[in-house]
């Protein structure tokens, strides 16, 4: 599985994509933040957060309940502000 990392949470995690392979108790996008929490330390405060990043699996947005595969691609994405 490719995992990105966009914006100010490629200095968070210290990486911009990594690829990894996928356990087998990672079934939704939300059991992989919580293994990735553990390589990147950073990425748990933040994911802890209501709101505090999307996700998209092959390129299309989703929620973090969103069932994941092997040869997906996840994207985590820091939340857009603007004035």
């Amino acid at each position: 599985m490719r995992v990105s990392y966009f914006s100010w949470l490629r200095a968070k995690t210290g990486v911009a994509a990594e690829v990894i392979e996928l356990p087998s108790e990672c079934a939704t996008v939300d059991d992989l933040i919580r293994h990735l929490s553990n390589r990147h330390p950073a990425l748990a405060d933040i994911a802890g957060a209501q709101g505090s990043l999307r996700y998209t699996v092959n390129r299309r947005y989703v929620e973090k309940l969103h069932r994941i595969e092997p040869t997906d691609e996840v994207g985590f994405f820091p939340p857009v502000t603007g004035g």
